[in-house]
């Protein structure tokens, strides 16, 4: 999947850039732009924990689903070669699957998640005079919300379930190129990571009381954009 969507987003502005002019940003532009985002996660998560319920090995696991949704946000340059950023978006919603000994459970929980991050871009130039690179560093804040186990979860966990996670805060970095048509309008294409880790835990109301079970998550998602940028 990352391969594929990487190959897409390389050729259409790749197509595209034959007919842009070469138009590099002044110090002082201010851009807003919108666009899709990708969300490819390569989540990683340890046996669930705690409680009374034993699971043959390797355990009762989960794993996270991909998500696609609408990003925006806001670059101001304020060097020749430099930007800062803030990337946004519409909270996407991730499935969340059984893996281990309950893989074949299928869909067991919900989660929405707000991801906010900030950067700071290094801008290396013209590409063939039409496209114009760019790297970045920064750091990410993934908020947590919506979390809802499903009546499969209810069942495998033993009754009805609260689920929380932390909130995280992880560094973030990006590739991406610009294709610069006019001094107004753009089109740019990015491939991001951010480290994004939270615990999360589950508690069930049985008959004999709650029972707690805990893991940690590393989600390990991949970002693929492509946006619409107008600059003033």
């Amino acid at each position: 999947m990352n391969k594929k969507i990487t190959l897409i987003l390389a050729a259409s502005l790749m197509a595209l850039a034959g007919a842009a002019r070469a138009e590099q940003p002044a110090v002082g532009t201010h851009t807003f732009y919108l666009g899709l985002a990708h969300i490819d996660v390569n989540s990683k998560a340890g046996p669930l924990e705690g409680g009374s319920r034993q699971f043959p090995a390797p355990g009762a696991q989960i794993r996270v689903g991909d998500a696609t949704t609408t990003g925006f946000g806001y670059t101001y340059r304020f060097a020749p070669n430099w930007s800062g950023e803030i990337v946004l978006g519409i909270p996407p919603s991730h499935k969340i699957y059984g893996n281990g000994v309950i893989k074949n459970a299928g869909q067991i929980a919900v989660v929405r998640q707000m991801p906010p991050t900030v950067f700071v871009n290094y801008h290396l130039g013209e590409y063939f005079t039409k496209v114009h690179p760019f790297v970045g560093v920064g750091l990410n804040y993934t908020y947590f919300e919506k979390k809802r186990s499903t009546p499969t979860g209810d069942a495998i966990s033993g009754g009805p379930t609260r689920i929380t996670l932390e909130n995280s805060w992880g560094a973030a970095a990006h590739v991406g190129f610009t294709v610069q048509y006019t001094k107004q309008w753009s089109l740019t294409a990015t491939a991001a990571y951010a480290d994004v880790r939270s615990n999360m835990r589950s508690y069930t109301t049985t008959n004999s009381g709650v029972e707690e079970l805990h893991t940690k998550i590393n989600f390990r998602p991949m970002v693929y954009t492509m946006s619409l940028g107008y600059s003033f």
